[in-house]
Order: structure tokens, then C-alpha cells, then sequence
């Protein structure tokens, strides 16, 4: 029985033995050496599957004119990091994927520029981003891309490993990269703006270096054919296809006409206004660099009264949300108003922002809306129920070391982000508005010309409307004078006959448009510009120095543009999620802990910051010679209790941290050891009844 016994389990432990062998085999020769190149992806969201979009894009490659792929990257193990080498396979497995799914309209060379080789010559010529240098020799690493088409060329220059708890965002490069060689005709993208987000040009007479564009500008540069359009226009040219309005702070009636007519004759609209923009403030009176100059300041507060009224859009221009929930930092601190949006907080079931893991927003206002006829609304983003509406002065004390000190939660979420959809009308049923009268043409100019009385001369000081580098118009200002609120009583002209009353004339029809021409209008609207800024979009790559996506803000963006210029493929592409998944059980449980020990910690540091009051309080005085002190035995014997007190409220604040932090220390353990043993105990569990199943199998036998 044993000998008949060990000779199963000598077959069993071959058997095992061979199937292991196999299996090595098999992914050395399909993983190694590349035969086949076969995959089974089997993660949760596709992660390894190129998109729908991606196939989109190359299902649109012309079988006469293919895409050719050059791609570049050092082998010499002498100077390659060993850290890039998976991120390098990993590359070259997608392309394989692509020409596969591309039915061969991809042509893929592939070239090492080792160092002091030709090839390394051919990958500065391809304009191919050098890394280095790597060693005391002086080479360099190459690690990039060219994508060709005719005479269409894109190179990536660097192709950057995914950052933590981030996709890789290759696929989004290379698929953008092809539809633009293959793509001949650029769409039109209009900018309005208040905000000189367009940058200035250089003065070289001046020697001063103009202002880059934001990074945002930069990014659509890349894709579109970007057209600055002025604040101050009355028509906004029909060749735009999307127009994107920045910060419409003091925009005229004719401008918001214009934006009116836009729409209604089928263009897109993507509006961003703020209530108080950090970054206008920042922007506000800076020098012009061609006269040096200060130019005048911008309002930090901006709106579209007009047509959010008539879009059924609330707004207070003068109210900013404060989130306890999602605070994030500003300026090295915490502050209620600069919010990290999460990705519950996203609309993760819409186009345009399904995929988006964190937005970042500062001093935001918020939405309501009223719905009306023919117009959908959804919710883009939102704040959590731990919010509410706060003035701008209180905004301002939020910035500050003190910080919100009275904050009750209103219990409901803000919008932040929206997008209305469906039959729009026009928010100027009289037509085209009349312009405002110049401050030359009226007033006590023409009062004094009336009368019979000598002529009043008035002086109205210039003002000054061109904010560098973006010429902001303004509506006139009538601005009074010495002149006319000092004029004696017997120079003032007689006073005109009272003019019978004007018969209300029956609205022109100027040919303006009154309602949508297409059933399907689209506008964006977002509380908050400062999103945009590059501070808050972008940061350098630690290792390449190159700027990538920060948060969800650009890709955000992008997307909204590549949605309503007609696009969609390289959304798909670009909202790819992470292969790295955030400890969501975790970061919950540390949240309840924290939540248990919050309000002791918040009493202590209460009593500790009435404590640092009183004592400001007690103050020591000079004597009359003002060399000494005059010290109170009284207030010294008070100062003494109260800093007691406080080294005394610090050490209790200390330990409830410490125990605050060792319970969530023991949380993270028992979560790891759980994560560690979990799958080796249910082995063996499952062993253990296969065992117990066997011997009650072989005991009735």
C-alpha cells in the first residue's frame, strides 16, 4: 500500500513538475522572444486592450498613404536605467497591437541610438528628446517616437513611464499623434477673455520676454487652430467652431450678444466665470511691457447675467463655496476654498468626464438651475454636503492663518460644473442691443449746449482700458467734475422743456436669431477659471522635466473641446483609468478614525488659541527712562499659570495624536497581514476539505 502510494505521489509531483516547465516555456517564447504575441487580458476595465477610440482612429488610415512609426530607444544596459526597461516593452507591445489592429497601415521600424553610434545621429535628426548624461563619459539615453503620414510629421519626444496611481498615458500620445497626420483640416477654437491667457509677444527693443501662453492654449495650439476673440466684439466669425469664454469679467451687452448669436447659430459654447479669480487678481495692473506702464486692473468677479438668466442658470457673482470635505492646500495651508475634487464628486457616468480621478478648483462659485423648456441639464461636478455658499470677504479670511472661524454645513451639494443641451432662445428678444452713449456725446455737454446760457467745458479724465497683453473694452464711464458740481446757479443753462413722452416702438427686426437653428445647442459652464491655470493644470515630471496633467483639469478641458468640435475618439483614450488603484478601504477607515479624535482636537486647540489671546494681553511696560521693565507681580503671576496651561493643552494634544495615529498604524497593519495571508489561508483551507474529502472517500471504499 505505501509503495503503491508513493508511486502517485512521485507521477503527481512529475506531473506538476512538467506543467510548470510548460508553462515557462510558453512565456519565454511568447513573452521574451515576442512569437505570437499573445495576450489575455483579463483586468477589470480593459486596461491592456487598446480603446475603441484608438481603433476609430486607425480604422481612418488611408490604405495608399500608411502611418509610419519610428521608434527609438536605447539598449546599451550599460546606460539604459533598469527602471524604464518594462516601461519600453510595454511600448513596443502596443505598437505590435496597433499595426495588428491597423491591418498593416502601420509601418513600425524599429532603432536603437546607442551612444557613439549612427543611430544616435538619426534620433537627434528625428528631433528625438536625449536624456543625459547618464555617466561621467557624457552619453546619453533615447526613449521616444516619430509618427509620419505624407508630409504630416509628430515626434514624441520622451515617452514617459506612468506616475503613481495614474494610467500610462501612451496610447493617448501615439493615437493623437496619428490622427493629426492623418487628419488635414484643423478646427477653429475661439478664446474670449478678460485674463491675458494668450500671453504677449516679445519686445526686443525693451529686451523684455513676453508672457508664454498657458499651458492650456499651448495644448490646443497642438490639436487646433486657436483664434483670439476680442471682449469688446459685436460678431464672433462663423468659421469657429467651439468658442471658449475665459473670465468674461465687465463684458458688454454686445459681447454677450455676440456670444447669443453664436449659439443660436450652432456653435458650441464652453464658459468658465468666476466670482473671485485668484489669478485675475494676480494678473491685475501689470506693467505693459511695451510702454511699461501699469495697465488697468481686471475685475476678479465675472459673469454672463444675460444669458445664464435666460438658460435658467443661477449664479451669484459675489459668493464662493467652502468645502470642509474636500479642502485642499493653498499657499502651504488648508483652506476650504481651494477644493480637491474626488472622484466620487465627478460625473463619472457623462462623456466628458467619465475616467476623471480629481479636479482642483479655487474660490468656485456655484450653479442653480431652473429648468426650462427644451433644455437638459447634467451635473458635471459638485461639492460634498459638508458645504455651503461663504461671501468674498469671508473667502478672503479663509486664505489667512485664522482661517473660517464660524462655518456651519448646509447639508447640500454645490454645482460646480454643468452642461445644458437641447433648443436654446435668445436672450435679447429686442434684438441687437444699442451701444452706450460715449461720455463726448452726452451729458453736461449737451445740457450746456441746449441752454441759452454760456457753454460749461468739461474735462473727463481718461480711462484707461488695455490690460497687457489682452485689450479689454469696457463700457464708458461717465465720470462727474468739479466743472459741472460747482458751476455757479446763474451759468447754468434754463432748463429744457419736458419732452412729451416717446411711444414705445414696435421691436426692429434686425435679422438677429431668436431661437436655436439645430435642436441640439451645447453649452459648458464651469464656476471657477482658475482651474485653468497652469499652476493648478500642470507640473514638471520628475524625471524628464517635461509638463504633464496635474489633475483631471486639463484632460478636463480637452475633452470638452474635442466633444463639441465634433470629435469623441481621443476621449476614450485619454480618460483611460490607472492600472494602480488607491486604497479606497483604507483611506475610509483612516477618515472614521480621524473623525473620533477631531473634536477633542479641536477644543484643545480652541482653549490653546484663547490661551495665546489673553496672554498678548498681559503687557510688559518700559519705565519712564525706557530701559527697564516694570514688571506686575500680579500679571507675572498670571502669565506663568497661563503658559502652564498651554504646555499643559500641547502635551494632551500630543498624546491624542499619538493614539489618534497609533490606532490608524494598527488599521494599515491588520489590512496588509489580512491582504498577505488571505489568499495563502483560503489555499489552504480549500486543501484541507479536498483532503478530509479524499480520506472520506478512500475510508468507504
Amino acid at each position: 500500500m505505501s509503495t503503491k502510494m508513493n508511486s502517485k505521489q512521485a507521477t503527481a509531483g512529475i506531473t506538476a513538475l512538467l506543467i510548470v516547465a510548460i508553462v515557462v516555456v510558453v512565456n519565454f517564447i511568447v513573452g521574451g522572444l515576442g512569437v505570437g504575441d499573445l495576450r489575455l487580458d483579463i483586468t477589470e476595465d480593459r486596461l491592456y486592450t487598446i480603446s475603441d477610440g484608438t481603433r476609430n482612429i486607425l480604422s481612418r488610415i488611408n490604405e495608399d498613404e500608411p502611418v509610419t512609426i519610428r521608434y527609438y530607444y536605447t539598449t546599451d544596459d550599460r546606460v539604459m536605467p533598469t527602471v524604464l526597461k518594462p516601461h519600453i516593452r510595454a511600448v513596443e507591445d502596443l505598437l505590435l497591437e496597433l499595426v495588428k489592429a491597423s491591418n498593416d497601415k502601420i509601418i513600425l521600424e524599429t532603432i536603437h541610438p546607442n551612444p557613439n553610434t549612427d543611430e544616435e545621429d538619426d534620433a537627434r535628426a528625428d528631433e528625438i528628446q536625449d536624456m543625459g548624461p547618464v555617466n561621467q563619459e557624457g552619453d546619453k539615453i533615447y526613449f521616444g517616437m516619430t509618427i509620419e503620414c505624407l508630409d504630416q510629421k509628430e515626434v514624441i519626444p520622451f515617452l514617459n513611464p506612468p506616475r503613481p496611481n495614474e494610467g500610462s498615458t501612451v496610447e493617448y500620445d501615439i493615437a493623437r499623434a496619428i490622427n493629426k497626420v492623418v487628419k488635414r483640416e484643423r478646427n477653429v477654437v475661439g478664446v474670449m477673455s478678460a485674463i491675458p491667457v494668450m500671453g504677449s509677444p516679445m519686445f526686443p527693443f525693451q529686451r523684455q520676454r513676453g508672457q508664454e501662453p498657458w499651458q492650456i492654449i499651448q495644448q490646443l495650439r497642438a490639436d487646433y487652430e486657436v483664434q483670439e476673440v476680442p471682449m469688446g466684439t459685436d460678431k464672433i466669425d462663423s468659421n469657429i467652431k467651439v468658442l471658449l469664454v475665459l473670465h468674461p469679467a465687465d463684458l458688454t451687452e454686445g459681447a454677450e450678444y455676440a456670444i447669443d448669436q453664436f449659439l443660436l447659430g450652432g456653435g458650441k459654447v464652453i464658459a468658465f466665470v468666476d466670482p473671485n479669480s485668484v489669478v485675475a487678481q494676480a494678473f491685475s495692473g501689470q506693467a505693459n511691457p511695451m510702454t511699461g506702464q501699469p495697465g488697468a486692473p481686471i475685475n476678479t468677479s465675472s459673469d454672463l447675467p444675460n444669458l445664464l438668466k435666460t438658460w435658467g442658470i443661477g449664479y451669484k457673482k459675489d459668493m464662493v463655496v467652502a468645502d470642509m470635505s474636500y479642502r485642499g492646500t493653498l499657499q502651504g495651508r488648508q483652506n476650504p476654498t481651494a477644493l480637491q475634487l474626488p472622484a466620487d464628486a465627478i460625473n463619472q457616468d457623462y462623456r466628458i468626464t467619465t475616467g476623471l480621478n480629481s479636479l482642483t478648483v479655487v474660490t468656485s462659485g456655484s450653479f442653480t438651475i431652473d429648468k426650462r423648456d427644451g433644455i437638459e441639464s447634467t451635473i458635471l461636478a459638485q461639492s460634498s454636503e459638508a458645504s455651503d455658499m461663504i461671501d468674498i470677504t469671508d473667502a478672503e479670511k479663509a486664505r489667512s492663518p485664522q482661517g473660517l472661524t464660524n462655518f456651519t454645513a448646509s447639508g447640500r451639494r454645490q454645482i460646480l460644473g454643468l452642461t445644458l443641451t437641447g433648443k436654446f432662445k435668445t436672450a435679447f428678444p429686442g434684438g441687437k442691443p444699442k451701444k452706450a452713449p460715449s461720455p463726448e456725446s452726452g451729458g453736461a455737454q449737451d445740457e450746456a449746449k441746449a441752454g441759452d446760457a454760456k457753454p460749461v467745458t468739461v474735462t473727463t479724465p481718461p480711462v484707461s482700458v488695455t490690460t497687457p497683453p489682452v485689450s479689454v473694452t469696457t463700457p464708458p464711464i461717465a465720470v462727474p467734475t468739479a466743472a459741472t458740481a460747482s458751476a455757479p446757479a446763474a451759468a447754468q443753462p434754463a432748463p429744457a422743456p419736458t419732452a412729451e413722452p416717446k411711444k414705445e416702438e414696435a421691436p426692429v427686426d434686425d435679422g438677429s436669431l431668436k431661437e436655436s437653428v439645430n435642436s441640439e445647442g451645447t453649452v459648458m459652464l464651469f464656476a471657477d477659471v482658475d482651474m485653468l491655470y497652469d499652476a493648478f493644470c500642470v507640473q514638471p515630471d520628475q524625471m524628464t522635466g517635461m509638463l504633464v496633467a496635474r489633475t483631471g483639469n486639463l484632460p478636463l478641458l480637452l475633452n470638452s473641446v474635442e466633444v463639441l468640435s465634433g470629435g469623441g475618439d481621443l476621449l476614450q483614450v485619454r480618460n483611460r483609468k490607472s492600472s494602480v488603484r488607491p486604497f479606497k478601504t483604507l483611506d475610509e477607515m483612516r477618515a472614521k478614525v480621524e473623525s473620533r479624535y477631531r473634536p477633542e482636537l479641536m477644543a484643545l486647540e480652541a482653549k490653546r488659541e484663547k490661551i495665546a489671546q489673553d496672554m498678548g494681553a498681559l503687557r510688559l511696560k518700559r519705565d519712564s527712562k525706557g530701559k527697564g521693565f516694570i514688571i506686575d507681580p500680579q500679571q507675572q503671576k498670571e502669565l506663568e499659570a497661563l503658559m502652564e496651561s498651554d504646555v499643559d493643552l500641547s502635551r494632551k494634544a500630543r498624546e491624542i495624536k499619538k493614539d489618534q495615529n497609533r490606532e490608524i498604524e494598527f488599521t494599515k497593519t491588520l489590512l496588509k497581514w489580512l491582504n498577505i495571508l488571505a489568499v495563502p489561508l483560503l489555499v489552504i483551507c480549500v486543501g484541507i476539505l479536498l483532503a478530509v474529502r479524499r480520506r472520506v472517500a478512500t475510508a468507504a471504499v
